[in-house]
C-alpha cells in the first residue's frame, strides 16, 4: 500500500503527543508498505505556501510552510486554497492508496473534498476537539469549559482570529514612537477587547463561527473511518454530528523498546514530575498553588516543558507561573527531546497530570505507566478511562488545588502507597499491535472500495 499521513506538525520541529504517536505508527507502517507524510511546518526565513522535500528515517516527506503572514481572515484558519492547491499537487504525485488524517490544525479542511474526489478512502484519527472547537480544549479564556453552542462565549475566544486584518499591526512602531508609554501599553493590553467593543459585530461573528461549523462538520461527513482513542472523545463526536457507526475506539500505541530499560534512580526525595507543554489548559498552575502548601523538603517537584507563547486576553502565563512558584523545591528543567522521555521518568516517582480541559487520552498517562511510574490526575474528560482510581493511579477534582494537596500529602506520608499502585499497572498497547489494527482497517476499507 501507499499511505499519505496528514498532520499539523511533525518531528524533528515538534515532539508533542501527536506527532511522536505519528512517526512511531509511520516507521512501523514503512516495514511493509510505501509510507509519505504532509505536515506544516513555521519557518520565517521562507515563503508562505512552498513545499519542502525530504526524507527523515526512510519516511518521504511534503512540508508545507504557513506562517500565517498572509492569514486575513477567520475563514483562512480552517480552508485555505493554497494549501489546497499544493495538496492536490503533491496527492497527484504520490497517487496513494489511502489518506490517514491525524490532524488539520494550521492546514486546511476543505482537502478532505480533494482526497474523495479522487475516491481515495480516508481514516481521521480523533485527538481534540479541534473539529468542533476553533481553540481546540473546550477551555475558555477564563478556565472553564465551554458549552460549544454558546456561541457568545465563542466570541470571547475567537474574536481576535475573526476580526484580524492582514496588516493590523503594520504601523506598530509609529504608534509606540507617537503615544505616552502609558497610553501605548493600555492599548496593547487590552488590544482585542477595544476592536471587539469597536469594531465588531456579534451577529456577524456568531455567524462565521456557525460557518465554521456548518463547513468543518459537511467536510467530516466525507471521511470513511475515524478512530477515538477514548469513549469520552467518541461521546462528542458522536453529539457533534459523526455517526456513531463511524467511529471506532482504537487506543494509542507505543514503542516499548523506548522503556524496556527503564530503572528508577535513587533519591532520598519523593520527586513528583510534570511532563508537557505549560499551557493554561494544562493546569500547571494548579500543581504550583498545591505544591506550594507541602512544608516537607523531603518532596520536590520537576516541570519538564517549554513555556508557550499564549496571548489569550494579552495574559502572560510564564510570568504569573513564576510569580505563583514559592518553593525552591519546585525546578523548571526545561524543555525535552521525547527521545529520551524514559530519563525523565527514571528521575520521577511520580508523575502529576493537572489538565483543566477535557483530555482525551493522554499519551503521557500511557508513557508513565510504561515505566511503571505512578499517576495522579485531574477527573475530566477521557483520563478516568485509563486511571482506576486507587488502583493504579489517583483522581483528584479538576481544578481543585486543595484535592491535589491532600493527595500529595497522603503519597509524602505513605510512600509505600506507590509501590501497591505500580503493582497494579499495565503497559500500554504496543505500536506493533496498534499497527496491525490500523493496517487491518486500511485492507478492510480497500476491500470496500474494490
Amino acid at each position: 500500500m501507499k499511505i499519505l499521513q496528514v498532520s499539523h506538525s511533525f518531528l524533528p520541529f515538534n515532539f508533542a503527543g501527536v506527532e511522536v504517536y505519528t512517526y512511531n505508527l509511520c516507521r512501523e507502517l514503512s516495514k511493509n508498505h510505501k509510507v509519505y507524510i504532509f505536515y506544516r511546518i513555521n519557518d520565517l526565513r521562507f515563503k508562505d505556501y512552498r513545499i519542502f522535500y525530504g526524507n527523515l528515517n526512510g519516511l518521504e516527506y511534503y512540508a508545507i510552510n504557513n506562517t500565517f503572514r498572509r492569514y486575513d481572515s477567520f475563514e483562512s484558519t480552517y480552508k485555505n486554497r493554497e494549501i489546497d492547491e499544493r495538496f492536490s499537487e503533491i496527492l497527484e504525485i504520490i497517487n496513494p492508496d489511502i489518506v490517514h488524517i491525524q490532524h488539520l490544525l494550521y492546514l486546511s479542511v476543505s482537502i478532505i473534498e480533494k482526497i474523495k474526489k479522487k475516491g481515495i478512502p480516508i481514516v481521521f484519527t480523533l485527538h481534540d476537539y479541534w473539529p468542533i472547537c476553533p481553540q481546540g480544549q473546550l477551555l475558555r479564556d477564563d478556565y472553564v469549559i465551554c458549552e460549544n453552542d454558546n456561541y457568545i462565549k465563542c466570541i470571547d475566544c475567537v474574536f481576535h482570529q475573526l476580526s484580524i486584518k492582514k496588516n493590523i499591526f503594520k504601523h506598530y512602531y509609529i504608534v509606540k514612537s507617537i503615544l505616552p508609554n502609558f497610553l501605548f501599553r493600555f492599548i496593547m493590553n487590552n488590544y482585542f477587547l477595544i476592536i471587539k467593543n469597536l469594531f465588531l459585530d456579534d451577529k456577524k461573528m456568531i455567524k462565521k463561527i456557525k460557518d465554521r461549523k456548518n463547513y468543518i462538520k459537511e467536510a467530516l461527513s466525507m471521511i470513511d473511518v475515524f478512530i477515538s482513542p477514548s469513549e469520552f472523545l467518541k461521546d462528542m463526536f458522536i453529539k457533534f454530528g459523526i455517526p456513531k457507526e463511524k467511529i471506532i475506539l482504537n487506543r494509542f500505541g507505543f514503542n516499548l523498546n523506548d522503556f524496556k530499560n527503564s530503572q528508577k534512580t535513587f533519591s532520598k526525595k519523593i520527586r513528583f514530575g510534570f511532563i508537557g507543554s505549560i499551557l493554561p489548559a494544562k493546569g500547571l498552575h494548579i500543581l504550583i498553588e498545591a505544591f506550594n502548601k507541602i512544608k516537607d523538603e523531603y518532596v520536590e517537584l520537576k516541570i519538564y516543558g517549554k513555556f508557550s507563547s499564549y496571548k489569550g486576553l494579552l495574559r502572560d502565563y510564564f510570568k504569573y507561573i513564576k510569580k505563583i512558584t514559592k518553593k525552591k523545591n519546585i525546578k523548571f528543567m526545561g524543555g525535552f527531546d521525547n527521545r529520551y522521555i524514559t530519563d525523565i521518568f527514571n528521575g520521577i516517582d511520580v508523575l502529576v497530570v493537572p489538565s483543566i480541559w477535557p483530555e482525551n487520552s493522554p499519551l503521557v498517562i500511557q508513557e508513565a505507566f510504561a515505566t511503571k511510574t505512578p499517576v495522579i490526575a485531574s477527573n475530566i474528560g477521557g483520563i478516568p478511562e485509563l486511571i482506576d482510581d486507587r488502583a493504579n493511579g489517583l483522581l483528584f477534582k479538576t481544578g481543585d488545588s486543595h484535592a491535589l494537596y491532600a493527595i500529595i500529602e497522603l503519597v509524602k506520608n505513605n510512600p509505600s502507597i506507590l509501590d501497591d499502585l505500580r503493582k497494579n499497572i499495565l503497559p500500554p498497547k504496543d505500536i506493533k499491535t496498534n499497527t496491525m489494527e490500523i493496517e487491518n482497517l486500511y485492507k478492510s476499507l480497500l476491500n470496500n472500495e474494490s
